[in-house]
């Protein structure tokens, strides 16, 4: 069986390099090895499709558009009014949504290889966002936990902060080395190393 490879892998190995004072005060990489999940209803099938995913999740989906949900090990994400993201470590987990929600009532898309999760983290990570989203992105505004749907280069994607100094930005993997270009190149004045998050090559 073929391995999918990294997006970005040419950027990473290239390594970082330092900002115009000499340090690198942010970090650039991929997190590797999760797994992303889309779960969708059809017209008229809410009921039904929420009952099969509370049974999956161990709880009710989530209301907001804006704020991540934490079931279990895994993390819900509300995309739209009809669609959710789950992302999940388990390896068995895509397999396991598939077979609980009846086809009859919604479908279970397996998101993983057709994304690149791109990290940047540091004092400075809201800094280098700033210059590429059109989004308040000031802890009382986009606190830890938040999520939007925003563009960078004029490329769609998701933009989620996971802890107070970093965020992940979901792209789509033909766009990954276009989007990571351009993360990089607004980095340049902090200068950055780089890094992989967990998962193979």
């Amino acid at each position: 069986m073929l391995e999918s490879r990294s997006a970005i892998a040419a950027m990473l190995a290239g390594g970082g390099r330092d900002g115009a004072d000499g340090h690198r005060r942010l970090r650039l990489g991929e997190r590797r090895g999760g797994h992303l999940v889309q779960l969708g209803h059809y017209a008229g099938t809410a009921a039904g499709f929420a009952a099969a995913a509370r049974v999956a999740l161990g709880q009710e989906l989530p209301v907001s558009a804006t704020e991540a949900a934490q079931a279990g090990p895994d993390v819900v994400l509300r995309i739209s009014p009809d669609q959710y993201w789950i992302l999940a470590e388990d390896a068995k987990r895509p397999g396991a949504l598939a077979l609980a929600i009846p086809i009859e009532v919604g479908t279970v898309l397996d998101l993983s290889a057709s994304r690149t999760r791109i990290v940047v983290e540091g004092a400075d990570a809201r800094a280098l966002l700033m210059k590429l989203v059109p989004l308040d992105l000031h802890p009382s505004a986009f606190p830890v936990g938040r999520f939007a749907q925003v563009g960078i280069h004029h490329v769609g994607g998701l933009l989620y902060r996971t802890a107070a100094n970093r965020y992940e930005f979901f792209a789509l993997r033909t766009y990954g080395a276009t989007i990571w270009e351009s993360i990089a190149d607004a980095a340049l004045p902090f200068g950055y190393d780089t890094f992989i998050d967990g998962g193979p090559a």
